[in-house]
């Protein structure tokens, strides 16, 4: 079926219109032939009628070819006939039937003839002419409408200047706070992110026309990993960087693609080195204030994904407990902030418990974990041997093991700083603007969630080796007072490290 506002489309419309107005008007014209055969015209008087009424020409015009009904193809003929078939019975009537045909006449001159206007195409004056004419009329229509190469007027779009370019050619350089403000990683990092990736086989084609610049995909993409809300819709994001609208959800797949395919998960999203997991070890008894408790370094939690629109695959599942559509990914970290293992591609419904199993760190505990060591999580998780979790219920109410998850909460709180960094460096996790309507659709929101968190251990890595270069550079901060994590969550924090250390110094006053 044709698209009515396509050109294709308007011609068969004209064609319909005009075939169904022709049928109409010799259903008509036939019924009133009929109504004057019954108030007695001779055969001669109803074949001039008939001829008259179809508008036939004198001679033969040149008409398009038309997809019609057999009734209309052959509805001259089919008049013709009954016109023959009752001349006999017109014949032979007496000749009393003239002083009727006297009073016929007056019959037919006061009958009313005049045909009701029915609407010939949509948008165009109407024609009340013959069917041969009206058959031409249309032709001409049709043949003016493909002369020209556009049927709607030429209006240019105006577009506000693009903001990428200003990004990219003097923030880069001159104002590299506000490039991390819109691509949520510094100049040198993006550089490096940049070299990673640029050299993928997504970003080539076969075709005589390049594609965009990669360093303006990335860009692209990056501002809507950044961004949520209306702010990040395909509109705003075109105005933003100057590109269509088709073009922006193609460039930030390409990226995905490059990211995820250029084994930068596996690089980037890694268990830690011995150094590192000695420098957690250490924080671990420091922050908690008890030896034993080292071997806890890293610590698992949950976190939902809220979607923008309900899936049209399987809603029901993604409903989560916080009565929002939503994806659960799973987040294994160190006191450092950096993330060290995910669980991916579950659906909001499901239970912490569960999606932690897919986790390698979980699958692969007898490897990764030595002797003795654990890992610490919330109560959504089963105690065992190699995870502690806060007390439940009413066990919690007892004074000691309030002391034990005051003490418990000082080391897990890494989760809630590592996983706020995580959203408030790149704030599409916060609502994702992604439909779910099939399996494959599924897919590539589990793998846009995977990018971003490949992004930002990547981002976060390379700011601790800047750091690490450039200690007095005030713009290389710790990653705890990183200004992408919330404020309710560094206040959090500082509550906790004042509790902290009023214990602390009470125990010393103690001893």
């Amino acid at each position: 079926m044709a698209r009515i506002d396509s050109r294709h489309g308007r011609a068969t419309h004209l064609r319909k219109s005009a075939t169904s107005w022709a049928l109409h008007r010799y259903h008509l014209r036939a019924r009133r032939l009929r109504r004057l055969r019954s108030l007695g015209l001779t055969a001669a008087q109803l074949q001039r009628l008939n001829r008259l009424s179809f508008g036939l020409p004198t001679h033969p015009r040149q008409s398009i070819m038309f997809d019609m009904d057999s009734e209309f193809e052959d509805f001259e003929n089919d008049a013709t006939i009954s016109s023959d078939s009752d001349t006999d019975s017109s014949l032979s009537a007496d000749s009393s039937q003239s002083s009727s045909g006297t009073s016929s006449t007056a019959s037919v001159d006061s009958f009313d003839l005049r045909d009701d206007d029915l609407p010939i195409p949509r948008g165009y004056r109407r024609t009340p002419i013959s069917s041969s004419r009206v058959l031409n009329w249309v032709e001409r229509q049709i043949q003016d409408m493909y002369a020209q190469r556009y049927s709607v007027p030429r209006i240019p779009l105006i577009r506000p200047e693009s903001r990428l370019k200003t990004c990219l050619k003097s923030w880069k350089h001159n104002d590299k706070l506000a490039f991390r403000g819109e691509l949520r990683i510094w100049p040198t990092t993006f550089d490096k992110l940049l070299r990673k990736i640029e050299g993928h086989s997504v970003f080539t084609n076969n075709s005589n026309n390049g594609q965009t610049p990669v360093e303006i995909q990335l860009a692209v993409a990056l501002y809507q990993f950044g961004h949520n809300g209306n702010g990040v819709s395909l509109q705003a994001v075109s105005w933003w960087s100057g590109l269509g609208k088709g073009t922006v959800p193609r460039c930030t797949r390409r990226v995905i693609t490059a990211i995820l395919g250029s084994g930068m998960l596996a690089e980037y999203v890694r268990m830690p080195t011995a150094v590192e997991k000695e420098e957690a070890k250490i924080w671990v008894e420091k922050t908690s204030g008890c030896r034993e408790w080292r071997d806890g370094w890293c610590m698992v939690d949950g976190t939902l994904i809220p979607l923008a629109t309900r899936p049209n695959w399987y809603g029901p599942s993604y409903f989560d407990r916080k009565m929002n559509y939503s994806m659960n990914l799973q987040v294994v970290n160190l006191p450092n902030l950096q993330i060290i293992d995910i669980g991916y591609g579950y659906v909001g419904s499901t239970h912490d418990a569960t999606a932690w199993t897919g986790t390698r760190v979980y699958q692969e505990l007898t490897t990764l974990l030595l002797s003795g060591e654990f890992i610490w999580g919330d109560a959504a998780y089963p105690i065992s041997r190699w995870l502690t979790a806060p007390f439940k219920s009413p066990e919690r109410e007892d004074p000691d093991n309030t002391i034990f998850n005051n003490h418990v909460s000082y080391v897990r709180v890494r989760s809630e700083h590592c996983i706020g960094f995580l959203k408030g460096r790149l704030q599409s996790l916060k609502g994702l603007r992604l439909t779910i309507n099939n399996r494959h659709d599924h897919k590539y929101a589990t793998q846009w969630i995977m990018a971003c968190v490949v992004v930002h251990n990547f981002a976060l890595l390379h700011e601790a080796r800047l750091r690490a270069k450039r200690p007095l550079n005030p713009e290389y901060t710790a990653p705890e007072n990183d200004p992408f994590i919330p404020a309710d969550i560094r206040h959090r924090r500082n509550q906790l490290d004042d509790g902290h250390d009023l214990q602390q110094e009470k125990r010393s006053e103690m001893n």
